[in-house]
């Protein structure tokens, strides 16, 4: 399944609710975030035990901490059995796999029928209303824009 359909079909499953609603994902399915103090990652997604942790660093913004949360998920629902072997795989296949995870949380976290429903009015919101609307970054948001104008 394609990255954009996935978040797709989880947003029919679990609707949409505001910015915070990833935390009522990871709750959902069980994963646990916690925040440390990471030096070379902004995130990481990793198994103790048999609970699936995603760890972010902590002093990122909340907005950024949503963003990799977002992409951690993506791992998880893409790449869950190959966190171990993640480091062997070569680097345009490790590549592929955080576009992927990266297109999964541009869908999720900016959900399209949301941004239609703001894109579609005579006087349209700015890059920074939009990401502010969304919990997300500026960057983030020109990303997501990109994907669905150039996508």
């Amino acid at each position: 399944m394609v990255a954009k359909e996935r978040a797709n079909s989880l947003l029919k499953e679990y609707p949409y609710t505001g910015s915070d609603w990833i935390y009522e994902l990871l709750d959902h399915f069980g994963i646990i975030c916690v925040e440390d103090d990471l030096d070379r990652v902004s995130g990481v997604i990793t198994e103790v035990g048999d609970r699936t942790v995603i760890i972010v660093d902590r002093s990122l913004s909340s907005s950024k901490k949503r963003e990799i949360i977002a992409h951690e998920l993506g791992h998880y629902f893409f790449h869950t059995g190959n966190m171990i072997l993640y480091k062997k795989k070569n680097s345009l296949e490790a590549n592929k796999d955080e576009r992927k995870a990266q297109e999964f949380a541009l869908y999720l976290l900016v959900p399209e029928d949301k941004l239609r429903e703001l894109l579609d009015v005579i006087d349209p919101p700015t890059l920074e209303e939009l990401a502010d609307e969304f919990g997300v970054t500026v960057e983030f948001m020109k990303e997501r824009l990109s994907e669905r104008f150039c996508g």
